[in-house]
């Protein structure tokens, strides 16, 4: 929360945001889908909107129940309101990684302050098998982003006094659960 006490968290966040979403972003879409995982997890959401059905996930009009749609209704988010290329693709995971960058840099900021929440996030960012993952069409991001909001609102909850803030931080665990 910015106060008076911490006008940098605003600030961070926006450095943090920019720095990690030109890199996350940069040359996404330039070399082509991946098989079979990428394939795969593009056209199960391009098959969505061919359909118009968000609720029955479909491969070459299979039904296919085998993973959880989010990513999946994130990807063809993207593909409705970017159009179809790999880079629209594969922004979902770039995302997902950004966000887990913002979560980590905030929850570390609140249990240790400034200095560990920035390295946390720097860390997490520029470490190759997370840079690698967020750029790369598969369902390990969201899962790993989402298991860390889950963890990182446990700890914070449970360190806060009963009242809504409490409250709204195990809403987030159930939500990211």
């Amino acid at each position: 929360m910015v106060t008076s006490e911490n006008p940098s968290w605003r600030r961070d966040l926006l450095w943090l945001a920019l720095a990690f979403g030109l890199l996350f972003g940069f040359r996404l879409g330039s070399y082509p889908l991946d098989n079979p995982d990428e394939g795969r997890n593009a056209e199960i959401p391009r098959e969505m909107l061919a359909t118009g059905d968000w609720v029955t996930p479909r491969l070459n009009g299979v039904n296919y129940f085998e993973k959880p749609p989010l990513m999946y209704w994130a990807v063809g988010a993207c593909l409705k309101v970017f159009g179809s290329s790999e880079w629209s693709m594969r922004a979902t995971p770039a995302l997902f990684a950004l966000g887990g960058i913002l979560l980590t840099y905030a929850a570390a900021r609140r249990l240790y302050g400034r200095m560990t929440g920035l390295t946390s996030a720097i860390v997490l960012g520029t470490s190759l098998l997370y840079f690698g993952t967020g750029r790369f069409l598969v369902l390990d991001m969201p899962v790993s982003v989402l298991m860390s909001a889950t963890l990182f609102c446990f700890i914070l909850a449970v360190g806060e006094p009963p009242g809504s803030r409490r409250r709204w931080l195990f809403y987030g665990l159930y939500a990211s659960a």
